[in-house]
């Protein structure tokens, strides 16, 4: 972010806590309840997803601590990232979609994921879009438009997945809240490796 601050969520206290750019404790913003994941727009602008009801995608300006806009959805909210001015996220029950961040009413669907599937993290690097499913432990890699690139599937690496972020060499970095760990994939899945195993760790997102 522009405004080089740190923004963690707080699903059990409905709230996010905001650290400046040397570690330091800000400010915090409570929000509506339950809330999972968080992705920036700009500087001074962020999105956040819910996982209760009323169903929605809060966009907040951490600035002023106002809430922007609140976007309908149909269902629980999880993963979420921000791609060339449109908003990706993970939708129970449909799976990834798209909104546009001025036009909340164009919503599509890119990857259609049937079932009551929860927990599931997405994220984007140049023209790929990542997923992490904690119900079938895997990580797949689509192209933006939905079509799938790859899979990685190996239940003794992967317990419950959850976050996942990309690094600039197209590294892939996952959550592993079921062993407390970081596992990481090359961007042709072809070295996998963890990071941060038993280092007092606990309940990874």
């Amino acid at each position: 972010m522009e405004s080089r601050k740190i923004v963690f969520v707080d699903n059990i206290n409905n709230r996010l806590i905001i650290y400046n750019e040397h570690g330091l404790f800000d400010c915090e913003k409570p929000v509506s309840r339950h809330p999972v994941d968080v992705t920036c727009i700009d500087g001074n602008t962020i999105v956040v997803t819910h996982n209760a009801e009323p169903y929605h995608i809060e966009i907040i300006n951490i600035r002023n601590k106002k809430i922007v806009k609140m976007i309908k959805t149909s269902n629980f909210c999880y993963g979420i990232t921000n791609y060339s001015e449109r908003l990706i996220y993970y939708e129970t029950g449909s799976g990834i979609q798209t909104v546009n961040i001025t036009d909340e009413s164009s919503v599509t669907t890119v990857v259609k994921v049937e079932g009551e599937h929860h927990w599931n993290y997405a994220t984007t690097s140049k023209d790929k879009i990542y997923r992490t499913d904690q119900h079938s432990r895997t990580v797949t890699c689509y192209k933006v438009t939905g079509r799938k690139i790859w899979e990685y599937k190996k239940k003794s690496m992967l317990s419950s997945t959850c976050g996942v972020t990309i690094d600039n060499d197209s590294n892939v970095y996952v959550a592993s809240s079921g062993n407390n760990s970081i596992i990481v994939l090359s961007a042709d899945v072809q070295h996998i490796c963890c990071l941060l195993e038993d280092h007092g760790i606990n309940c990874l997102y």
